[in-house]
C-alpha cells in the first residue's frame, strides 16, 4: 500500500487534511468534495487528529488508514517543521537565524540531548526524530504550507527552508514530494496583490514542480491530489483501489493505555514494541493525541494505544481548548478498547481520585482492567519489592472500590524494561476470558450449588425463586436468571455476592460482571389473558332483566357452582 506523509511549517493545515483523508470505512471512499465546513467536531470520529489555531499543536507521528477518490493509503500526520525543529533534528542550522521563519525559542544544538532537558527541548527533539522518520517511510511527502498568509503579503522563507531541509535529510531516493498550497478556499489569488503574486511564484522554483492548490477544510482542490497520489502508486506497482478486509484475518486486541500525566505511559509503550514510537520525557503533558501503534505478539495482533495523561478537573484549565481535546481523545479511545491498561506510578505512595476514577470508568463502560503498577525501579531502591508494591496496589482497590474485583496488578519499570514482557500475555489472558461464552450446562451446576450455600432473601415476604441461569452476551459478560424477580425487586447485597462468587469460580478478575433478572412467574395466572369479568355480564335485555346463559355466568364467577336443572330440583 502506498504511504502518504504530510510535512510543513506549523499551522499549515496538515491535521486537517489528514481528518479529511481518514477512511472510516473500508469500502466507501471519501469524496472530493464535502458539504460539511467543519472537519473535526469537538466530539470527532475516532482517530482523528486535534486540530487548533496553535502552531505546534501536533507533536507524535501519527499514523491510519485513508483514502480519496478510491485511492487507499497508508497516512502519516507529523509535527510542524520551523527553525528549531530543524536544529533539533541535528540537520538544521542551529543558532542560525532564518529571514522570516518562525521561532518559538531559540534552541541551541548542545541543548539537545541533555539528560536534564527542558520540556522545550524535550518535545522539539522528539517531533523531529518523529517527522524525520515519517518523511524516509514514505512513498509520497505532501509539503504544505499556508498559502494564505503568503497572499496577504507574507514570506515564502519558511516552506523555502523546510523544504531545503527535507531534501537534505532525505537524501537520494524515489519517494516523490508534492508541493500543496493550503488555505486557498474562494478566489483567494484575486485579492492578493501584485507583490504577493510575485512572493508566491517563488514556491515553483523550490524543485518541487508547481504547488497544488486545495483548500483542507472545505475539500476544494483534492480531485487533483487524489490524481497524483494515483499516478504515484501506479509508478510503484502498489495496489491503489480500495480493498475489502480479510473476513478471516484474526482481529486485533485494542488496549488504552490510561493513567494521569507524567507516569510512564508513553515509555511503557515504547519498551513494549521495543522501538522509539511515541515522545517521552521527565516533563508532564507531552503525549496530546492519542496514537495507534500496530503491533504483533506471539502472532496476535494487537492496537496499542497511547493516549494523554488525565489530571483532575480542579488542575484543568477549561480554557484550554487543546488540553480539552486530549481528554476527549483519551475518552475515546476507553469506548472503543477491549482492555484498558491503567499505569500508576510510584512515585505517588498511593492511588488517586482521579486513578480510581480511571479505573471505574473502565468497569461502567463494560471494559476489561489491567494495572500496570509502573516506575517499581523506585520502590526496589528503597527495598520494596515488586510483588509486595503490586499486593499494596491489590489491597487499595479492594479497599475503594470494591466493585471492580481481583484486578491483575502487573509491575513493571519501564525504564530498565523490567516485567514489561509480562504486559501482553496478561492482556491477552483477560482478554480471552472477558470474550468467552461459558456454557449453560456449567452456569447452571454452579448456580445450583450457589443457590444451596446462600438461598436468596424473601421478597415482601414471599420466598425468591431463582430457576435457570444463562449468559446474554459477552464483552462484557452479561448473564439472565430467570425466576419470580425482576432487577428492581432483587437485594442489590445478593447481586454482589452472585458476581462475586461468579468472579472468582470463573476467573472474570479485573472487568464488569452484568447480572440481570427476569420475572416468569405471576401470582396471578389470569394476569395477562382475557378473561370475562362479571362488569362484561352486566348487559340487561330489553325487558331488565338477564338471560340465563348470563345468569349462569355470573354465579359461576361467584362461586355458587353449577346450577342444577330443573329435572333434579325435586
Amino acid at each position: 500500500m502506498l504511504s502518504v506523509s504530510l510535512l510543513g511549517p506549523p499551522n499549515a493545515g496538515k491535521s486537517t487534511l489528514y481528518n479529511r483523508f481518514l477512511q472510516h470505512s473500508p469500502l466507501r471512499p471519501l469524496s472530493l468534495r464535502s458539504e460539511t465546513r467543519s472537519v473535526r467536531k469537538k466530539s470527532g470520529p475516532v482517530g482523528s487528529a486535534i486540530v487548533s489555531g496553535v502552531a505546534g499543536t501536533t507533536r507524535d507521528r501519527r499514523q491510519a488508514a485513508g483514502s480519496l477518490g478510491g485511492v487507499g493509503f497508508r497516512l502519516f500526520d507529523t509535527a510542524g517543521v520551523d527553525d528549531d525543529v530543524m536544529a533539533a533534528a541535528g540537520e538544521g542550522e542551529g543558532e542560525r537565524k532564518v529571514p522570516g521563519v518562525r521561532r518559538r525559542r531559540r534552541v541551541k544544538e548542545e541543548d539537545i540531548g541533555r539528560e536534564n532537558m527542558t520540556k522545550e527541548g524535550v518535545v522539539l527533539r522528539g517531533m523531529a526524530r518523529q517527522t524525520l522518520r515519517a518523511a524516509r517511510e514514505a512513498d509520497v511527502v505532501l509539503l504544505m504550507f499556508d498559502a494564505r498568509e503568503v497572499l496577504k503579503g507574507g514570506s515564502v522563507a519558511e516552506i523555502r527552508e523546510a523544504a531545503r531541509w527535507l531534501r537534505k535529510s532525505l537524501g537520494e531516493g524515489d519517494r516523490r514530494v508534492v508541493l500543496v498550497a493550503n488555505k486557498l478556499e474562494g478566489d483567494r489569488f484575486g485579492a492578493a496583490g501584485e507583490e504577493a503574486l510575485k512572493e508566491f511564484e517563488k514556491v515553483g522554483r523550490l524543485g518541487f514542480g508547481e504547488p497544488l492548490l486545495i483548500s483542507a477544510t472545505h475539500g476544494e482542490g483534492l480531485g487533483d491530489l487524489a490524481n497524483v497520489l494515483r499516478e504515484a502508486a501506479e509508478e510503484r506497482g502498489l495496489a491503489a483501489e480500495l480493498k475489502a478486509p480479510d473476513a478471516e484475518a484474526p482481529k486485533r486486541i485494542n488496549i488504552a493505555f490510561l493513567g494521569r500525566q507524567n507516569v510512564g505511559k508513553s515509555t511503557l509503550l515504547n519498551a513494549i514494541i521495543e522501538e522509539d514510537r511515541c515522545i517521552t520525557g521527565s516533563v508532564a503533558g507531552l503525549t496530546r493525541d492519542a496514537i495507534a501503534v500496530d503491533f504483533d505478539y506471539g502472532g496476535v495482533p494487537f492496537s496499542l494505544v497511547d493516549t494523554a495523561g488525565i489530571r483532575k478537573e480542579a488542575s484543568r484549565d477549561t480554557r484550554d481548548d487543546i488540553e480539552n481535546d486530549s481528554v476527549n481523545d483519551t475518552v475515546r479511545a476507553l469506548k472503543i478498547a477491549h482492555v484498558c491498561v491503567l499505569v500508576l506510578d510510584a512515585n505517588g505512595g498511593h492511588m488517586t481520585k482521579t486513578e480510581l476514577g480511571i479505573a471505574n470508568s473502565v468497569i461502567q463502560e463494560g471494559r476489561a482492567l489491567v494495572v500496570v503498577a509502573n516506575k517499581a525501579d523506585v520502590l526496589e531502591a528503597e527495598g520494596v519489592s515488586p510483588s509486595k508494591y503490586a499486593e499494596d496496589v491489590k489491597k487499595q482497590l479492594d479497599v475503594f472500590l470494591p466493585n471492580v474485583g481481583d484486578v491483575i496488578v502487573v509491575p513493571t519499570a519501564s525504564i530498565d524494561g523490567s516485567g514489561v514482557g509480562n504486559v501482553l500475555p496478561v492482556v491477552q489472558k483477560v482478554y480471552e476470558r472477558w470474550n468467552t461464552r461459558i456454557s449453560t450446562g456449567a452456569l447452571n451446576n454452579w448456580f445450583k450449588r450457589v443457590l444451596v450455600d446462600h438461598p436468596p432473601p424473601f421478597v415482601k415476604n414471599r420466598p425468591t425463586k431463582l430457576k435457570f441461569i444463562t449468559q446474554a452476551k459477552s464483552r462484557p459478560p452479561t448473564f439472565m436468571i430467570s425466576g419470580n424477580v425482576d432487577d428492581k425487586s432483587v437485594a442489590e447485597s445478593y447481586v454482589k455476592y452472585l458476581r462475586n462468587n461468579m468472579r472468582s469460580s470463573f476467573g472474570m478478575e479485573g472487568m464488569a460482571v452484568r447480572i440481570n433478572f427476569k420475572n416468569t412467574a405471576s401470582a396471578n395466572p389470569y394476569e395477562n389473558k382475557a378473561v370475562l369479568r362479571p362488569s362484561r355480564l352486566k348487559q340487561v335485555t330489553k325487558r331488565g332483566k338477564t338471560s340465563k346463559r348470563k345468569q349462569w355466568l355470573q354465579d359461576m364467577w361467584a362461586g355458587k357452582g353449577k346450577p342444577k336443572s330443573k329435572k333434579h330440583e325435586d
